[in-house]
C-alpha cells in the first residue's frame, strides 16, 4: 500500500560522538512548522543554546525536506540545511535543489539531525528507513567532485545521491557549503564547516519507498492546473530558456551589478561583452537541466571545447557568477567564469561569500593597504582570472593570504586594520552579493533585514520591477499600484509579505521561480494550502500558511537576538551604500540616505509587531504566534521589546 500522506513521519538523529542512531516522529512539529526550514529553526532554536560555538559539537546539522518534496507538484526538489552559523554567530540556513531531497524523502526520512563530533572522517549512509555510519578517511582531501565518483565507486551504485563538503569545510573554511549532485550548493552562512567540524564528509541517500498523498484526486488536479500555469508564464519562460544568466545589461541599467567590490554599480560595455549570454548558450552549453518535478529546467550544462580550459565540464552557470566574477571582480572571460564556477563547486566554496573576501583583498591592494608582501607575491589587479583561481585555491586550503581571506571580509579586515574595514562589504557579518544603491527599495530591505545576514532570497523580491494593474497590486499583495523600485511607498509591506511565503516555500520544498513574484499567476498563499492540505491531510488556509511563515521568521530572529545580539543597529546597509552614490550610470547619485531608511525600517518593524526604537520582538507579537516559551527566553536574557513605541525621534 502506498502511504496515505506526503510525510515521510520520521525525523532521523545521530550523535556523532557516541554512534547512537535513533528517530521521532515528525507529525507533531509539522501543523506549525510545516517542514524543511520550519521544522529545522525549531529544533535548532530549542536545542542550541546561547554560548554554544559554530563548530561546537553540540551545535546541530539539520537536513530538512518539505511536505510537497517527493511529489509531482512544481519545482518540489529543495531542502534546507540549518545550523548556527560561523559568518554571523546567529542563524546559518541554507536551501539547494537537486535529486537529494527527493531520494532523502523515498529513504523514509523528512529530516536529518546532526550532533557531536566523528572521532576520524565518516559519512552518513541512509537507506530505506536504515542508516550507518561508515569511514572517510579515503575520501577526507578529496574535491566533491572526486568525493562523489569515489562514494558510487565504493557503494558500486551510480544511483545513490551524494551531498559532500570539499576541502574548504574540513578546513573550516567560514564561506564553506554543501553541494549535492555536484553543483547544487546549499550556500551562504558556512555550514560546509560545520559539517567539518563534525568530522563528516558526506550524506549518502538511496531510497525506495513511495510518497503518498492523502487526497490523491484532488492533489493530482491542483498539481496539473500548476505545472500547466508554469509551462505557459510568459515570464517563467526566459528561466527555462536561458537559466538566470540572461540579462547583464538589463541588470546593469537596474544598478544590480556590484562593479569593484561595490565601487559603483554600473559596469563598463566592453567587461560585459565578454561575458554576452547569447554566446555562452552557442559556444559552451550542451544542454539543459531540471531537477525532480521541475517544468522549469533552469540549469545549463556546459563544456569547453578551445583554449587553455579545454576540456573543462560543469553544471552552471547563474546569475550570481556574474555579480560575483565579472562584475565584483571584473573577469571579462565566459570560459574563465565558467572555470571559476567549476572551482568553488570542487572545493566546496560559496561563491558569494568567497568572492567577497577576495574582492575585498583586491580593493585593500588598489588603495596601498595590502601589498604582494601580504598577497603571497600575488598581484592582485582587477580581471586577473588566474589570481582569483588562485586564491579559490588557497583559500579552501588555507594556505597563506587564503588563512586570512576563509575568515570573511569582516574577521579579515578586524585583522588588518588600516581603515580596512571600510572596504569589507557585509551584513550581519556575512559577504554581501547584492548593489543596493540602485536597485528596488524592497530588493534593498529584503536582503539587509534578512535573518541569515544579506541575502536576496528571504524578504526582498522582484514585484516592485514589475508594472501590474492597480486591480493585482491590491488582489495579490494588498498594496496600491506602486511608484517604481525606488520609491520608498509600500516596500516593507511587500518584504514582511516575502518573508513569510518564502518561509513557507523552503518549508514545502518549493522553488521560488514558481512564486507570485515571478507571475502573481503563479504559486501563492492559497494555490500552496491546496497542495498542503491534498498532500497531507491537513486543514489550512492560505491565510494560516502565511502564519505559519510568520511564526518561522520570529523564530529565527528570536535566535539571532540571543546568540548574536542583534538589534535595530544591524539592520542598516554597509556604510559605503550610505555614504557614497553610485558613480556612473542611469542610477548615477543614488545611495540610502539613513532618514529614509529610519522611516523604512520604523514601518517594517511596525507591520511585524516588533519594537521600533530597538528592533526587538514584543511579547504581544510572539504569544499571538503561540511562542510565549520564546519570549519568556527573551525576557529572562533582557532581550525583549516593549509594545506601542512610536518610532525613532
Amino acid at each position: 500500500m502506498r502511504p496515505a500522506s506526503s510525510i515521510a513521519g520520521r525525523i532521523l538523529r545521530v550523535n556523532l560522538s557516541t554512534g547512537r542512531v535513533w528517530t521521532e516522529e515528525t507529525l507533531p512539529y509539522v501543523r506549525n512548522y510545516i517542514g524543511g526550514r520550519g521544522i529545522n529553526a525549531r529544533i535548532l532554536f530549542d536545542e542550541v543554546k546561547p554560548g554554544i560555538s559554530a563548530f561546537d559539537p553540540a551545535n546541530r546539522l539539520i537536513l530538512g525536506t518539505g511536505p510537497l518534496v517527493g511529489t509531482l507538484a512544481p519545482c518540489a526538489c529543495r531542502h534546507n540545511v540549518d545550523a548556527k552559523s560561523p559568518m554571523t554567530e546567529g542563524i546559518g540556513s541554507g536551501n539547494s535543489c537537486g535529486h537529494f531531497s527527493a531520494e532523502l524523502k523515498y529513504a523514509g526520512f523528512d529530516h536529518v539531525v546532526i550532533q557531536g563530533r566523528a572521532r576520524s572522517p565518516v559519512y552518513l549512509r541512509i537507506e530505506d528507513g536504515r542508516c550507518d555510519l561508515r569511514d572517510a578517511s579515503h575520501l577526507w582531501g578529496g574535491t566533491t567532485g572526486e568525493t562523489d565518483d569515489r562514494i558510487k565507486e565504493d557503494e558500486g551504485d551510480e544511483t545513490v545521491q551524494v551531498a559532500s563538503i570539499g576541502p574548504a569545510g574540513e578546513n573550516l573554511v567560514r564561506s564553506a557549503c554543501l553541494i549535492a549532485n555536484r553543483a547544487r550548493a546549499a550556500a551562504r552562512c558556512g555550514l560546509g564547516a560545520v559539517m567539518g567540524s563534525k568530522n563528516l564528509k558526506a550524506f549518502v541517500v538511496r531510497g525506495s519507498n513511495g510518497v503518498g498523498a492523502a487526497h490523491p484526486r484532488s492533489f493530482m488536479e491542483q498539481v496539473k492546473e500548476a505545472w500547466n500555469k508554469t509551462r505557459t508564464s510568459p515570464t517563467v519562460a526566459p528561466y527555462r530558456e536561458w537559466g538566470t544568466f540572461r540579462t547583464p545589461e538589463v541588470f546593469n541599467t537596474l544598478g544590480h551589478l556590484p562593479v569593484r567590490n561595490f565601487q559603483d554599480e554600473f559596469l563598463d560595455q566592453g567587461v560585459l561583452e565578454g561575458v554576452d549570454p547569447a554566446r555562452c548558450r552557442r559556444e559552451y552549453e550542451v544542454r539543459r537541466l531540471g531537477y525532480t518535478s521541475c517544468p522549469v529546467s533552469c540549469s545549463h550544462f556546459y563544456r569547453v571545447e578551445k583554449g587553455p580550459l579545454a576540456g573543462l565540464v560543469c553544471e552552471g552557470i547563474e546569475t550570481n557568477d556574474v555579480l560575483n566574477f565579472v562584475s565584483k571582480l571584473e573577469i571579462k572571460d565566459l570560459a574563465g567564469v565558467i572555470q571559476l564556477h567549476h572551482l568553488c563547486s570542487e572545493y566546496g566554496l560559496d561563491q558569494d561569500n568567497v568572492s567577497g573576501a577576495v574582492a575585498w583583498a583586491f580593493e585593500c591592494y588598489q588603495r596601498g593597504i595590502l601589498g604582494e608582501e601580504e598577497t603571497d607575491g600575488l598581484r592582485l589587479q582587477w580581471g586577473d582570472q588566474e589570481v582569483v583561481g588562485e586564491l579559490l585555491r588557497k583559500t579552501a586550503w588555507r594556505g597563506g593570504i587564503g588563512d586570512l581571506l576563509a575568515e570573511g571580509s569582516k574577521r579579515a579586515a578586524d585583522v588588518i586594520g588600516k581603515g580596512s574595514g571600510a572596504f569589507a562589504i557585509h551584513i550581519k557579518g556575512q559577504d554581501s552579493i547584492e548593489a543596493l544603491r540602485g536597485s528596488g527599495r524592497a530588493w534593498a530591505l529584503g536582503c539587509v533585514v534578512s535573518t541569515r545576514g544579506g541575502t536576496h532570497t528571504r524578504g526582498a523580491n522582484l514585484v516592485e520591477m514589475r508594472d501590474y494593474p492597480e486591480e493585482v497590486y491590491q488582489r495579490v499583495w494588498g498594496v496600491p499600484k506602486l511608484n517604481g523600485p525606488l520609491a520608498y511607498e509600500y516596500k516593507p509591506h511587500l518584504v514582511s509579505y516575502y518573508e513569510q511565503l518564502r518561509a513557507v516555500n523552503d518549508s514545502l520544498g518549493i522553488c521560488n521561480f514558481v512564486g507570485n513574484d515571478v507571475d502573481p499567476d503563479l504559486m501563492g498563499p492559497d494555490r500552496l494550502a491546496g497542495l498542503f492540505q491534498a498532500a497531507t491531510g491537513i486543514r489550512m488556509t492560505g491565510e494560516e500558511l502565511m502564519t505559519v511563515g510568520r511564526r518561522i521568521h520570529n523564530i529565527e530572529k528570536a535566535f539571532n537576538v540571543l546568540h548574536a545580539g542583534y538589534g535595530r543597529k544591524d539592520d542598516y546597509p554597509p556604510r559605503r551604500f550610505v555614504e557614497e552614490p553610485v558613480a556612473s550610470g542611469p542610477r548615477k547619485g543614488e545611495r540610502l540616505p539613513i532618514e529614509a531608511w529610519d522611516a523604512m525600517l520604523d514601518e517594517y518593524y511596525e507591520l511585524n509587531g516588533w519594537d521600533r526604537e530597538t528592533g526587538l520582538q514584543t511579547r504581544e507579537c510572539l504569544e499571538s504566534l503561540g511562542l510565549q516559551e520564546i519570549a519568556d527566553r527573551l525576557e529572562a536574557a533582557g532581550r525583549i521589546g516593549r509594545s506601542g513605541q512610536k518610532g525613532r525621534s
